[in-house]
């Protein structure tokens, strides 16, 4: 018995010394700190989505990152919290191309500006008769909100060494070249400074200093994460090769080999620095590749699962990173709004611009709404902004730097079988008169001259000012029953005729918003209204025009005009309601035989998406009040393409100018598919009814005249949308083909 407890006290001993003895290499041999380098490299970046994945699956715990451009990126976002895989599911929801350029959300323009941005397809300000080419192609405004977005809850963290992982990145400072470190500050900033790519993304200035991407001066920044006291040192290298003579096809490929001479040499000796040195295999792609997204971050993971062997003897078998709450969408108290940076333009409009009560709780999103808003008014170069925590609450500092353009070339091609070819030059000039107003003169030229001028006070949520005058003509062929059905001449004698429209209206109004989608507009309207053909032979040898009217009409007019559509082209959710109402008041050419008579119209559309498809619908009903004596003003149904022209509506399987009304109402439903980004196929149909006195009919819709169908292929471009529809009806023998080329006007 003594034997047995000897022997179990001796193994006892032996385990405790073990113990003893693994504890004390333990505290000998402390877990060696990690560092992680992330190089730039543009869209080839998105690898290091793929490898953090791979390192997070491994329980790898970082230490410190260090990364520029878009390594930077990447890295404050690991470093804020946020996981490979949640980087992952971010990215991939992401639209870099409304991202990398100044796209604004539609819903955060006025009506005004959406009509900037929806009629011109290149827009240049310019200067002592001169124009300005801008800096860059993009503010970058659009990633400085994204970062701030996805960085808002580390807000308070202006010391990026108290960030869950300690973090620096690079940017350069373009007056002197220097290379500048960013270790503290306000996050979003300093990584958008180290990813301002020359050329691409405006500078970025921060405490004085004008910054531009730091992988200028240092791709790859494995010194300043030595320096850190790191014992190892993972590296992400997707900075490009020099590229041979066959590779380089474009401006594009040129600059970037020169740009990547210094960084290549560099890597010589930045590489062997390196413990673990992971190179995704991206040859394939470019630093604009960001459609390609997908693929680049597969390609970081195969690289990271290139290099298992060696990651794992990183790994700590407890560590597991935790997922970083997702905070995007939550709410701040907010107890006031600072402006500085404003001369020309009021606190109040600019804060206006935000639709938010403070005191008050605000959720983020809505804060990024406002900075839309104000941003979509183009009067600002650069729109910076911080939440600053204080005791009750939070402050929202809004920086601004004004833009210095007033004036702007505006330009833009359109093409349909109504209005034929035209081109389209704009000069605009802000700040006239008021802080607040903009003169607009469009002059249009082709194969119908035109014009359009707009003098416009905005006074934001109070009634603003616009004065409008427009001429207007085109010249069709059209079957001669046109005018018999309208009224216009008795039977004719002729198949067709050569009609000529010309239309010249001046307009003085009032406008107001509710809100961002919805406009009310009143005022008074003179229209002179020439309709004519050379085509018929006169009584009178010398007058070789027959007028079908020709005489100015005066009127009141009010709109209702509601608009929630995500696309103004090719819209897949949303809302639109379009209601006027005209009462005409005088007709030089029917003088003391006038009788006053109105014209009113709704429209109503709906759209909703299921993935790359979407159903639209569409209903339109006028009416005419009263005796026109003429009908110069009926509704005239057929065609597509052009733009709206007094009460010209589009209707497929006939041409324009086909159908004629004082009353009509008309259906359109359409499916459209998303074949690619950007490419619709469209299938349309439409019903409708139109004569004189519809309405006092007892099936006015229910046997509905006419009916034409559609199919056709629609791109969304710079230019504005490239269509091609083939149209046809039942009731007619032949179809129709519709081509429209960019932008209306």
């Amino acid at each position: 018995m003594k034997k047995n407890r000897l022997l179990l006290f001796f193994i006892v001993l032996a385990f405790a010394k073990a113990d003893f003895t693994l504890a004390q290499e333990k505290q000998n041999n402390p877990q060696p700190k990690i560092g992680l380098v992330l190089s730039g490299g543009g869209a080839k970046g998105l690898a290091h989505i793929g490898t953090l994945k791979i390192i997070d699956s491994l329980g790898i715990k970082i230490d410190h990152i260090a990364g520029t451009s878009m390594g930077a990126i990447v890295g404050s976002l690991y470093a804020s919290g946020y996981t490979g895989q949640q980087l992952d599911s971010i990215f991939k929801t992401i639209d870099f191309d409304k991202i990398i350029s100044d796209d604004i959300p539609r819903k955060s323009k006025t009506f005004y500006e959406r009509r900037n941005t929806e009629r011109y397809a290149v827009t240049l300000p310019f200067k002592d008769f001169k124009v300005q080419l801008p800096s860059s192609l993009s503010k970058g405004q659009n990633i400085y909100d994204l970062l701030s977005r996805l960085l808002a809850h580390v807000k308070d963290v202006d010391d990026f060494n108290q960030l869950p992982i300690p973090f620096l990145c690079i940017a350069t400072e373009i007056t002197t070249g220097e290379e500048i470190v960013l270790d503290s500050g306000y996050l979003p900033k300093a990584v958008n400074a180290s990813g301002a790519l020359p050329s691409l993304f405006a500078p970025v200035e921060i405490d004085g200093k004008l910054l531009i991407d730091g992988g200028v001066v240092d791709n790859y920044p494995i010194e300043k994460l030595k320096a850190k006291g790191v014992d190892i040192i993972i590296g992400v290298d997707v900075q490009d090769d020099l590229k041979s003579r066959k590779e380089l096809s474009g401006a594009l490929d040129i600059l970037s080999q020169i740009n990547n001479f210094l960084t290549i040499n560099a890597m010589k000796y930045k590489a062997p620095k390196t413990d673990i040195y992971i190179t995704p295999d991206i040859n394939d792609f470019t630093v604009v590749s960001f459609d390609l997204g997908k693929e680049i971050i597969k390609r970081g993971e195969q690289a990271g699962r290139d290099k298992i062997d060696q990651l794992k003897k990183l790994a700590i078998d407890s560590y597991i990173k935790p997922n970083l709450k997702n905070t995007i969408g939550d709410s701040i108290y907010l107890n006031k709004i600072n402006v500085k940076g404003n001369k020309n333009y009021t606190r109040a409009f600019i804060v206006g611009r935000f639709k938010i009560k403070t005191p008050g709780k605000v959720a983020y999103t809505d804060l990024n709404t406002g900075i839309q808003n104000l941003q979509a008014t183009d009067n600002f170069a650069k729109i910076n902004y911080e939440i600053l925590n204080q005791d009750k609450g939070a402050t929202l500092e809004i920086d601004l730097v004004e833009s210095e353009v007033r004036n702007y070339l505006k330009l833009g091609l359109h093409y349909d079988e109504l209005t034929r070819s035209a081109a389209l030059v704009n000069l605009s000039r802000k700040k006239v008169l008021f802080d607040n107003d903009i003169v607009s003169a469009d002059f249009i030229v082709g194969d119908n001259l035109r014009y359009n001028f707009d003098y416009y006070i905005d006074k934001g949520r109070y009634w603003s000012i616009g004065i409008h005058s427009e001429f207007i003509r085109f010249e069709k062929d059209v079957n001669a029953k046109f005018a018999e059905d309208a009224g216009f001449l008795g039977p004719l004698g002729v198949n067709s005729l050569e009609v000529k429209y010309r239309d010249w209206t001046q307009q003085i109004f009032l406008q107001t918003r509710l809100n961002r989608s919805l406009n009310l507009v009143i005022g008074t309207e003179i229209k002179s209204l020439h309709i004519f053909t050379k085509t018929l032979i006169t009584a009178d040898p010398d007058d070789s025009v027959t007028d079908f009217t020709n005489g100015t009409l005066g009127s009141l007019y009010g709109k209702v005009l509601l608009d929630s559509y995500d696309n103004a082209q090719f819209p897949s959710s949303g809302w639109k309601l379009d209601g006027d109402f005209n009462l005409y008041l005088l007709n030089s050419q029917y003088k003391e035989r006038f009788k006053e008579f109105s014209v009113a119209q709704l429209q109503i559309g709906h759209a909703h998406n299921y993935g790359d498809f979407t159903l639209r619908g569409n209903a339109h009903i006028g009416i005419t009040i009263g005796d026109t004596n003429d009908s110069s003003m009926d509704f005239l149904l057929g065609g597509y393409g052009s733009r709206r022209i007094n009460n010209l509506i589009p209707f497929y399987g006939y041409d324009f100018l086909s159908i004629t009304g004082d009353t009509m109402i008309k259906v359109l439903l359409e499916a459209d598919y998303e074949v690619f980004k950007n490419n619709h196929i469209i299938f349309s149909a439409n019903i409708a009814n139109a004569q004189d006195d519809l309405f006092k009919q007892n099936k006015w819709f229910s046997e509905a005249k006419y009916t034409g169908y559609a199919i056709g292929y629609g791109l969304e471009s710079f230019l504005g949308p490239i269509e091609i529809k083939y149209s046809f009806s039942p009731q007619q023998n032949d179809g129709q083909v519709f081509v429209n080329l960019g932008f209306k006007f």
